[in-house]
């Protein structure tokens, strides 16, 4: 399960071209710089940002009764990044009267106290199932080893990056790739440690497979030396 804290400064958003830097005065910053080829004005921009073991989900608009054009810039602030580099996928979509626009997806890696930049092109929307899980790039933007379940009113929501291969199965929900070797008989993980599956549903291992499967709301725990648990 990914969780942790996020702080988006999203009240700046500034035209792509101008001097002002988002970022300034932040730690650990990325400017995001959004523009598209389809879509020319947006009211609300939602962000779902994966870093490290942490994952958060918010949404900005514009002021009340006006829209902000395209390109723009904003920044992510990142908090709790610990003292290594991280690994940041940032998913985005572009909405206007509550319809998504575009979305698109960008990543980039990030020490603590830098600052960094990526550039995301919003693009048109694919009919993903709502509720279903998808590999990024299957249906939906995104990283193609994170999971996501498709939220048709707005950005792609992560599930959590696997730690393998993320495997795209057409007519039924993509899945992490089991990693790290072989289940134990008996044994509980979280999908995608030793077993195929969604890394926030807990499984039991029978026969070297998932036998049963329990959604865990909170988030689901990879313990290396014990069974694997729901938070």
């Amino acid at each position: 399960m990914i969780r942790g804290r996020l702080a988006l400064a999203l009240a700046w958003l500034v035209a792509a071209c101008s001097d002002d830097d988002p970022c300034a005065g932040a730690d650990t910053c990325i400017r995001l710089d959004v523009d598209s080829a389809t879509v020319e004005r947006i009211d609300h921009l939602e962000l779902d940002v994966v870093y490290g073991a942490r994952h958060a989900t918010t949404t900005t608009q514009a002021t009340e009764g006006h829209l902000t054009a395209l390109p723009l810039s904003t920044a992510i602030v990142l908090e709790d990044t610990g003292g290594d580099p991280v690994v940041v996928g940032i998913v985005a979509a572009g909405k206007l009267g509550g319809n998504v626009l575009g979305t698109g997806a960008a990543s980039t890696t990030i020490a603590p106290g830098r600052h960094a930049t990526v550039e995301l092109e919003l693009s048109p929307t694919e009919d993903c199932s709502a509720g279903a899980r998808y590999c990024g790039g299957d249906m939906l933007a995104g990283d193609p080893r994170t999971l996501y379940q498709c939220n048709a009113g707005g950005v792609p929501i992560a599930r959590g990056r696997c730690p393998g291969d993320c495997v795209v199965r057409p007519g039924k929900d993509d899945v992490c790739r089991g990693d790290g070797g072989v289940c134990r008989d008996g044994g509980s993980y979280c999908g995608g440690d030793k077993l195929d599956g969604d890394p926030q549903t807990l499984y039991l291992c029978m026969a070297g497979v998932a036998a049963a499967a329990t959604p865990c709301p909170g988030g689901c725990l990879v313990r290396a030396s014990d069974d694997d648990v729901c938070l």
